[in-house]
């Protein structure tokens, strides 16, 4: 069992890989949208425990690497 915050900071880093692999920008964004929803709350109300150490992610930084990802393809 990990601590609120380190399970957070896994689940932000599965959430980019997801985001960096969808089929659609709309699903980017969504992906993206949710997590750093769950970034922000836990910002400003953090549990016990390590600090999360980490901040909501870019959504348009995130769509353009997923647009060159695609490109690359």
């Amino acid at each position: 069992m990990l601590p609120p915050a380190l399970a957070l900071r896994k689940e932000a880093e599965d959430a980019l890989e997801a985001a960096l692999a969808a089929p659609s920008e709309r699903i980017v964004r969504k992906i993206i949208g949710e997590i750093n929803d769950k970034v922000r709350a836990m910002m400003f109300k953090p549990p016990p425990g390590p600090p999360l150490g980490k901040k909501p992610y870019d959504v348009e930084d995130v769509v353009r690497r997923w647009r060159e990802r695609r490109a690359d393809r």
